[in-house]
Formats: C-alpha cells, sequence, structure tokens
C-alpha cells in the first residue's frame, strides 16, 4: 500500500515539472500573428501575446488582441507523459484554445471553441509587431 501512494505521489507530481518545459519554452515570450477561420467560413487574424509564466497561469498564458483578456495554458500530456510540443488553454468566459507549436515557435492546427458553439480553427507566425487592425 505504501508503495501504490508513493508511486500515485510521483505519477500526480513529477510529469508537472517535466512537461512545463517544452510548450512554453518554445512560445516564450513572444508574439504571433494568427489567420483563425470560423465554421462559417468567416476569416480574420489576431495577435497571441505569450507570456511565460504568467499571472493567471504559473506555467504560460496568452492574451488575444480580439479577446483582450489573459488566458491561461498547460502543455498537454501524450499517453507516455513525455514532453510535448501539443498545449492547451481556457479562458473564464468559456473559450478554449488547443494547438501544436512546430519548430521556431509557430504554431499549426490550432482550433478554438467557445461556449455558444463556435469553433474555429487557426495557425500562427512569430511576428513581433503584430497588431490588430
Amino acid at each position: 500500500m505504501g508503495r501504490a501512494l508513493t508511486l500515485l505521489a510521483i505519477a500526480l507530481l513529477a510529469p508537472v515539472a517535466a512537461r512545463a518545459a517544452t510548450c512554453p519554452d518554445q512560445l516564450g515570450n513572444n508574439v504571433l500573428r494568427c489567420d483563425v477561420r470560423g465554421e462559417d467560413g468567416s476569416q480574420f487574424q489576431d495577435c497571441f501575446r505569450f507570456a511565460t509564466p504568467g499571472a493567471v497561469s504559473g506555467k504560460f498564458e496568452f492574451v488575444s488582441d480580439l479577446l483582450g483578456s489573459a488566458i491561461g495554458c498547460t502543455c498537454k500530456p501524450n499517453p507516455k507523459f513525455k514532453n510535448t510540443p501539443s498545449f492547451l488553454c481556457a479562458s473564464r468566459m468559456g473559450v478554449t484554445f488547443d494547438g501544436r507549436v512546430k519548430r521556431k515557435g509557430n504554431i499549426t492546427k490550432g482550433t478554438v471553441a467557445n461556449a455558444n458553439g463556435g469553433a474555429f480553427v487557426f495557425s500562427c507566425q512569430r511576428d513581433p509587431a503584430c497588431a490588430v487592425q
């Protein structure tokens, strides 16, 4: 019984530190210009401003220029709990962001869902000068 509790404690605590190094390090304190497409065919651009660590999340967070508030993020574990470049972010407004960080900190295969049933896909490239127009 004691060994089982020790293994459970390691499983619950250790992966957090190991996972936290991958996606936040790749996104860092960067700004990305994102192309977003809605399920209704709408298209627009947004700027995601990442911060590591953040005020909302001790791991990392970002602010969408269009939403205007910080959204807490974490790295997504893979089935073997190894480092992964995928992340998941959730806001208090019922918006979730899910994406995969590629080399050079770009994001591909991103998805957004909101509490009103809206769904979007996005991809992002680093752009320190990004500004929504």
